[in-house]
């Protein structure tokens, strides 16, 4: 098991690299020290720097939604803190600022309830990132093939038994982790939710400005896009029936 943990420390690890989720040092500690200092803007602008030279990080984006948040714009801190649970679903202390900034909010959407089965799922799935999905992957695999090789070179019969039935049993596991895996790259590169950006946005019937005006959301809500036309969004709400068309500019995709 020591052999499994350490060949997963270091898939996590190359990936992590390979996904840019170190930043440059010197513009990291920069961005921190102009945020300690009450630097706000300045810091933000280091910290989306830093995601475009060194792609997507949790850390990063979570610390630029901070960043925002202390500027007083709802919509960026939220978009941001959005950004850093798809990437680390599980990180504690970025579920409590998103629900602080959610609480925030004009809008009180209540959300219709997903099915049990679909909710309990989506809890598992989001129990790791994608990432150390991948990790857990390759563990069971290297199990399996160790337990098949028990199997076939073992002379004793108590232990073929053994080793088969656990390889069978690890095989299971890691198609399910594979499908937890894949289900939750799936939810990371599918950018179908956006937050408001615009202080105020009038949601219309159609996608163009003689639509009339269905009703009014303001910055910081997330939504669902459902559809796209020219300049313009069809989302919907979380009760699952308030839709309408708005504005591309007035919305940043999460």
């Amino acid at each position: 098991m020591r052999f499994i943990s350490l060949i997963s420390v270091f898939l996590i690890s190359i990936t992590s690299v390979v996904a840019g989720e170190i930043p440059a040092d010197t513009l990291w500690n920069r961005a921190n020290d102009l945020y300690s200092t009450g630097n706000y803007q300045e810091a933000a602008q280091l910290y989306e720097q830093i995601l475009n030279e060194n792609g997507e990080s949790a850390e990063i984006y979570f610390n630029l939604g901070n960043a925002c948040f202390k500027q007083n714009l709802l919509g960026a801190a939220h978009l941001n803190y959005e950004r850093a649970r798809r990437l680390d679903p599980t990180n504690p202390d970025i579920l409590h600022n998103l629900d602080f900034v959610k609480a925030m909010q004009t809008d009180k959407i209540d959300k219709v309830q997903d099915v049990f089965i679909t909710t309990w799922l989506d809890s598992v799935t989001n129990a790791f990132s994608g990432n150390t999905w991948s990790a857990v992957f390759f563990a069971l695999i290297i199990l399996s093939l160790l337990l098949l090789s028990f199997f076939i070179f073992s002379q004793t019969s108590r232990i073929r038994k053994l080793s088969f039935t656990g390889f069978c049993l690890f095989i299971l596991l890691s198609a399910t982790s594979f499908y937890l895996g894949y289900r939750q790259r799936s939810q990371t590169l599918n950018r179908s939710e956006a937050v408001i950006y615009s202080s105020e946005v009038v949601v219309k019937s159609a996608p163009n400005n003689s639509g009339s005006d269905l009703f009014i959301i303001h910055e910081g809500l997330k939504v669902k896009i459902i559809d796209k036309q020219g300049n313009y969004y069809r989302i919907i709400l979380d009760d699952g029936k308030s839709q309408g068309w708005i504005p591309r500019e007035s919305a940043e995709i999460i």
